[in-house]
């Protein structure tokens, strides 16, 4: 089953050419019905089944945003959301899993040389982590001790290593306000089976618990070094993805997968145009008018959400390149995140509508895009209230009501 793809060689300076992508495209396509039998019992299990953990190893599906330095595929953000709309198409939750660890992996990539190293010394690796709530890290000798509870670690069983947010306790070192990050094989920690929810089911967003896990100073980031930042001093460097920044590319590309399930909400809805009416004397739905204007308005809606992808990403391809980013520009695409999730939802209910009381059946393949994009659509960063007032107050002057490295 597996057509593994090596990782592209050459210039550091340039993209993976798309035809990188263009096999991976077609091969989530064809991987579509294979991600389609194994997701109910991947919802059950609450994270991919041992089938899809191997093809998603096998595959590369798990190194697609990772540098070529390091490994990796080294796509655009453009070409890994094209993979990504496809593989959703056939488990939502698959590629959720797929996006927080590629974007997790790539973060990781932006880390200090140090941590490069630690992780990546021996290859790709996959990597999964959480943020908030933070544990907590005590300075020792040569390292830290690490303690906490880390919910959410979406891909937390693909993943070998964990990037944690931390808060510093009795430190005197300097201190910037903030949550360090902390890199930790995951065979230290403890999985906790906490994910009991109502979509994204199969994504293993368990909870890790780390107990006086010791990580040499190394693998410590803290707030006032330069991780995550444009830095060529750094041995590790080269990449576009080097210069990206990291909350509008996890953003932007990980609602391509949304839209990729909504995608599949309306084949569905489509392919049932000739169905009846029930209740009425209009016969097939294909013969009401209403029914094809709401077909027509949730077909317009994706197009829309897709179009403003392709615009965002692009933006994002050419920052790769070196174009400039400015912060006018990240508060106005911050607001056309919450364009596109407003799109996705309501086409994902005018499609439920449209289905009909059946569709909410649980062994119903639509039950599961729509549940799974029900949820992911309220992600904080998917906000659209939030990315509205954001751009907002760019606008009108305002005081900001989030970091510029959240915009």
């Amino acid at each position: 089953m597996a057509t593994t793809l090596e990782a592209p060689t050459g210039q550091t300076s340039a993209w993976a050419d798309s035809t990188v992508a263009d096999k991976l495209v077609e091969r989530a396509r064809e991987l579509r019905p294979f991600l389609m039998e194994q997701a109910p019992a991947g919802e059950k299990r609450r994270n991919p089944t041992p089938e899809v953990d191997k093809m998603l190893k096998d595959e590369g599906f798990l190194k697609m945003l990772l540098p070529a330095r390091l490994g990796g595929l080294g796509l655009c953000p453009t070409d890994f959301s094209r993979v990504q709309m496809e593989v959703a198409k056939g488990d939502p939750a698959v590629s959720w899993v797929i996006q927080i660890i590629n974007g997790t992996s790539w973060i990781t990539s932006l880390a200090p040389d140090s941590v490069q190293d630690a992780v990546f010394g021996d290859g790709p690796q996959p990597v999964c982590g959480a943020y908030n709530p933070p544990g907590k890290a005590r300075k020792v000798d040569g390292g830290w001790i690490i303690n906490g509870a880390w919910p959410y670690m979406s891909g937390s069983r693909q993943a070998t290593w964990a990037q944690q947010g931390v808060v510093l306790e009795d430190y005197d070192g300097p201190v910037v306000p903030g949550i360090s990050m902390c890199y930790i094989p995951m065979d230290q920690f403890e999985i906790k089976d906490t994910w009991f929810v109502s979509g994204m089911q199969g994504t293993g967003s368990d909870t890790a618990i780390g107990k006086d896990i010791f990580i040499p100073d190394g693998q410590m980031v803290l707030m006032d070094e330069r991780a995550g930042q444009i830095d060529p001093t750094k041995k590790h460097f080269g990449a576009p993805s080097d210069l990206m920044p990291a909350v509008p590319v996890v953003r932007t590309t990980g609602i391509a997968q949304l839209i990729g399930a909504v995608e599949a909400m309306l084949e569905i809805v489509t392919a049932d145009s000739g169905k009846p009416v029930i209740t009425t004397t209009i016969g097939p739905r294909r013969g009401s008018g209403a029914l094809m204007h709401d077909l027509g308005e949730a077909a317009a809606l994706v197009h829309t959400a897709k179009t403003i992808l392709f615009n965002l990403t692009g933006k994002l391809d050419r920052v790769g390149l070196g174009e400039e980013f400015t912060l006018e520009e990240k508060a106005r695409d911050r607001a056309a995140g919450g364009q596109m999730i407003d799109a996705i939802h309501k086409a994902s209910e005018s499609l439920m509508f449209q289905a009909g009381s059946s569709a909410f059946s649980l062994d119903k393949p639509i039950n599961r895009y729509w549940r799974d994009i029900s949820m992911a659509l309220r992600h904080i960063q998917n906000i659209p209230t939030i990315g509205y007032e954001i751009h907002g107050r760019m606008l009108g002057q305002g005081d900001p009501i989030a970091p510029p490295g959240a915009y």
